[in-house]
């Protein structure tokens, strides 16, 4: 147990996780439909004005790092202007990747020893927003039909390419296409490239299976 705290983080980033797994409960037990959408609303304007604001005020803003194209940043800008556009369009590609993302930046972190406190901030608070989102549809009881779980891959499939040139055009990592994460993650028991990206495939493609089956458009008849 105590190894497996280790490599997830350290005792940190474990205590982190638990605390803010509190309040996700008591919101998901407690928290009406109304309250939540607007919860939501404020964090996700503060994470992103406060995040972006520093980094361009200390001047440390950076395209090959600080851009929102990993998936999980990417879908909470998507949820924000969803918001401000009052449209639930996005909504099923949004649940499929809240749920598997939000777990996944709770479970692993890419912070190294030169991030900024900003920047720890920006990723436990992006992925309790995915959460949080998960929480505020799953309340809905809204469903998801096969067509678009099949578009919502064929989306994540086309952010991906466009990560990957990204990526080879300025030496960047989205979605770790060029090598493993830095930090304290579980892609340290993951091969080398490129063996360990089909693995995260796999497993994004696994946590889009068991979101849809929590919440797939039943058939009649």
């Amino acid at each position: 147990m105590f190894n497996f705290i280790e490599s997830i983080g350290g005792y940190a980033h474990f205590s982190t996780i638990i605390l803010l797994l509190i309040p996700l409960y008591l919101l998901y037990k407690f928290g009406s439909s109304s309250f939540l959408n607007k919860l939501l609303l404020v964090l996700l304007l503060f994470n992103l004005i406060s995040y972006y604001g520093l980094l361009l005020f200390d001047d440390s803003f950076d395209i090959r790092v600080h851009l929102p194209l990993h998936l999980c940043y990417f879908t909470e800008i998507i949820i924000l202007m969803s918001y401000i556009l009052g449209t639930r369009f996005f909504y099923p590609w949004i649940f499929l990747n809240s749920l598997g993302g939000g777990i996944s930046g709770f479970l692993n972190s890419i912070m190294v020893d030169e991030s900024v406190p900003v920047e720890y901030l920006h990723h436990y608070l992006s992925h309790f927003n995915l959460l949080l989102f998960t929480i505020i549809f799953l309340k809905s009881k809204q469903a998801i039909s096969i067509k678009e779980l099949i578009n919502s891959i064929y989306f994540n499939a086309t952010i991906f390419t466009f990560a990957l040139f990204f990526n080879l055009k300025f030496n960047s990592n989205y979605w770790f296409t060029m090598y493993k994460p830095s930090g304290d993650n579980l892609s340290v028991l993951f091969p080398s490239w490129p063996y360990y990206l089909i693995l995260f495939i796999l497993i994004g493609l696994t946590s889009y299976a068991v979101s849809y089956q929590l919440v797939k458009e039943k058939s009649y008849g």
